[in-house]
Parts: structure tokens; C-alpha cells; sequence
């Protein structure tokens, strides 16, 4: 029984260091001195710019005034707004802007987000659609800079910089994972393609929005998955910037992630013959496996590893890190006991890292029971 334990707790220590640091370090390696696609300024497609809304009165007008602003030509540029059954002043706000650029679209049933972009689906005219939330401001010449990549024959979508920011303008704690997270995309756009998106600021050529099942949990990544599917790449625009406040807590961003990983489940089983067919799509299938499918089993496994290490203390190695863990997760319940999200880094990291992979454990147990709802709650602001 011994070696038994011993072997599980190598093998579950070998799968976590391969997920953290070995992937995104291979990555890394692959894409190392390629050239991120450049923007062509000479390519402006016409342009729809798609935002789906439920109750986003506090920041409706924000968004508007924002993306009528862009330098984009007004000519080539149109904003579509879709309210998903918003019972707040979100239809009065933007019933108040008189632009031609500007359609707008209310139905008073909520049905959630997949409803919302199958509405808005049949109002666009643009040859290349910009996703992105209510809550998302960008910078003047983020969207020239995301559809210039588009010129590039091979690329399908094109995902933008999205920095999250706190209530006094600073980084908020949680971007430290998000800048984790956008080395990873950098480095397997250099190399390939980008294998997933962020659902706040991404464009897709016209041809590839296409209505999707009515009950999608992740209806980004479904989208974005069409390109793979097409044989097309996914490209990362640093250059092309916006901006989002981070949840007011922890357990909003917890909420975020379950419905996340319930729906890339669902997403990448839907998806099975991109994702699980190596012979199809060798190399997708291996950025799947190691960036997603393993990020979100990371929960389960360090639960293995917690309670083989529990089992192996025989030797000063099996000890260290036997107490290591202990010592970090007593952190992270430190960090929950402290309450709030304004905490010192070492509990809130720990804390952080803690509850993204709980609700990991969360999302599956939801995706394999149904208990995720369409409707969605934003968990940023």
C-alpha cells in the first residue's frame, strides 16, 4: 500500500507542476522570439459592435458614451444593444441616445445570455462583431486595433487586453492570475492560437456568429471554438486595451467561475470532435488538455495529493511538503476567515487560488447534475 500511496502522490505532484508551470513554460518556449500578428491600420471592415444586457443601469450609459466615442470610422461602425427582459432604467437609458449608429433591441421575457446574442444575431451588418459586457470601457483605438489583425487570412477571432482595476484605479489583487493568464495566451498565440477567450472583449469574422443551442453556459468559448473547428486561429491583441472592475468580492468571483467551468464542460463535450479528436485537431487537442481540462481538474488533484502526502510521511521530504500544504491552506481559510476581498496578499493569494479551484469542483459537479441556470449574474462589476 505504501508504493501505492507514494505513486499517487508523485503522479498527482507531477500533473499539478505540469498544469502551473510546465505547460505555460513549454508555451512559452514554442512561441518564444515569434511575432505576435501585427494590426493592419489599412483594414476596416465594417463593424457591429454587440453587447447583451440584463439590468445594467449603473454603467448602460458609460458603455454607450464609450463606444460611440472610439475612433473607428462612423461610416463602417454600428452598436447593438440587446436587453434581456432588464426590468431596471436600462431601457429608458438607452432609449434617451439618438445616433444612427445605434440599434437597440428589448424583449421583456429574460431568457439569458444565449437568447440575447441569438436576438442580436439578426440585427448586425458588420463583416467582423465585437462581443463585450455593459461593464467594459475601451480605449479609443481598441477595436481598430483588435478587427486590424482580422486582415490575416488564417485568424477567425481576435481577443483584446482586459485589465481588471479596483475602486481606487489600481490593479485589482486578482489580476495577478490575470496576468498569469494573458502570458499563457501570449505565448500560445505566438506559437499557434490562443485555445479559449475572454467573453469581455473579442471579435469574430461575421461568418463564424452563428445562433447557438439556446441553454449555452459559455457562449464566448462556444463561438470561439467554431473558428478552431474551421481550421482558423485565434489571435491575442495586447494593443487593443479595455477596462473592468474586479469583483466587489471573492465569492462573486467564485460565482463567475463555477458558471465558467459548468459551460466550458459543456462547451468542449458539445464541441467533442475539435477538442477530444487528436487525429482532426492534434494540436488543439493538446492546448485543451493542458490549459483547460487539467486547470479545471487542479481541485481534484490537489485534494489527492493533499491526502496521499497525509499518508507518505515517512521520509523529511513527505514532511516539508506535507507542511507546506497545510501551511498554505491554513493561510487560505485565513484569508476566508478575514472576510471581504481588501486583505493582505499573503492570505488573499492563497485564499484566491483556493477558491478558483473549489469552484472548478463547483462547475463540474453543476454541468454534471444540470444545476448551472442560463441566466446569468455578472460577477464583476
Amino acid at each position: 500500500m505504501e508504493f501505492l500511496y507514494e505513486t499517487v502522490y508523485w503522479v498527482s505532484l507531477g500533473v499539478l507542476v505540469y498544469t502551473f508551470l510546465g505547460y505555460p513554460a513549454l508555451a512559452l518556449l514554442l512561441g518564444f522570439r515569434k511575432r505576435l500578428i501585427a494590426a493592419n491600420p489599412d483594414y476596416q471592415p465594417s463593424v457591429s459592435l454587440l453587447v447583451c444586457a440584463y439590468n445594467e443601469e449603473s454603467v448602460i450609459g458609460q458603455k454607450i458614451d464609450n463606444a460611440l466615442s472610439t475612433d473607428y470610422p462612423e461610416d463602417r461602425f454600428e452598436v447593438v444593444i440587446v436587453s434581456d427582459g432588464s426590468n431596471d432604467r436600462t431601457n429608458e437609458i438607452v432609449q434617451q441616445y439618438d445616433d444612427s449608429r445605434l440599434k437597440f433591441i428589448a424583449y421583456p421575457d429574460r431568457g439569458g445570455k444565449a437568447k440575447a446574442l441569438n436576438t442580436g444575431i439578426q440585427y448586425i451588418t458588420g463583416d467582423v462583431v465585437v462581443l463585450t459586457d455593459a461593464n467594459v470601457v475601451f480605449q479609443p483605438d481598441a477595436i481598430r486595433k483588435l478587427v486590424g489583425v482580422l486582415n490575416d487570412d488564417s485568424l477567425g477571432c481576435a481577443v483584446g487586453n482586459v485589465v481588471l482595476r479596483s475602486d481606487n484605479g489600481n490593479i485589482a489583487p486578482e489580476s495577478l492570475y490575470s496576468r498569469y493568464e494573458e502570458a499563457i495566451h501570449k505565448a500560445e498565440a505566438n506559437w499557434q492560437t490562443m485555445i479559449t477567450v475572454d467573453g469581455a472583449m473579442y471579435a469574430l469574422r461575421r461568418e463564424y456568429m452563428t445562433p447557438i443551442p439556446p441553454d449555452s453556459l459559455a457562449d464566448d468559448w462556444y463561438l470561439a471554438s467554431g473558428v478552431l473547428g474551421n481550421h482558423k486561429h485565434i489571435a491575442y491583441v495586447p494593443e487593443a486595451v479595455g477596462f473592468e472592475y474586479a469583483a466587489e468580492t471573492v465569492s462573486g468571483e467564485f460565482t463567475r467561475k463555477v458558471r465558467m467551468v459548468a459551460g466550458g464542460y459543456q462547451t468542449a463535450f458539445r464541441r467533442s470532435r475539435l477538442f477530444f479528436n487528436p487525429i482532426l485537431f492534434p494540436r488543439v487537442v493538446f492546448m485543451f488538455i493542458s490549459h483547460k481540462l487539467l486547470r479545471w481538474l487542479a481541485g481534484i488533484l490537489m485534494a489527492v495529493f493533499y491526502l496521499a502526502n497525509l499518508t507518505t510521511l515517512n521520509t523529511l521530504w513527505f514532511q516539508v511538503t506535507f507542511a507546506a500544504q497545510t501551511s498554505f491552506y491554513t493561510l487560505a481559510l485565513g484569508g476566508w476567515l478575514f472576510g471581504g476581498i481588501r486583505k493582505p496578499a499573503i492570505l488573499h493569494i492563497p485564499y484566491y487560488f483556493v477558491a478558483v479551484n473549489l469552484a472548478a469542483i463547483l462547475g463540474l459537479w453543476k454541468y454534471l447534475t444540470g444545476g448551472q441556470k442560463v441566466t446569468w449574474e455578472r460577477g464583476r462589476r
